[in-house]
């Protein structure tokens, strides 16, 4: 007798109202911090490769998200490559 169960992937990353006006901020933010357009930072481009961001650039986008109110402290970097990856982090520290 063979068995057909469905598995339903459910977002484990699914943000609430809240969360998503944070990446929309945050987003511009970054955005202004690099000089380009919001639309041009996609979800899976890292910090690094795709946005060119040096140690020094990430300090200081740290240091504006930080006066921006944005709990820092207890984020890990080493853990950050994608933008993503930062959001995650962001409303994880933020709850």
């Amino acid at each position: 007798m063979g068995y057909w169960v469905q598995y339903t992937k459910r977002n484990q990353n699914a943000m609430n109202k809240e969360d998503l006006e944070t990446k929309k901020s945050i987003r511009i933010v970054l955005a202004d911090f690099l000089g380009i357009e919001p639309d041009d930072i996609e979800d899976d481009f890292s910090l690094t490769e795709d946005l060119h961001m040096k140690a020094t650039d990430l300090t200081d986008f740290v240091e504006i998200l930080s006066k921006k109110g944005i709990d820092t402290e207890s984020m890990d970097f080493t853990e950050i490559d994608t933008f993503t990856d930062l959001i995650d982090s962001i409303t994880f520290h933020n709850e």
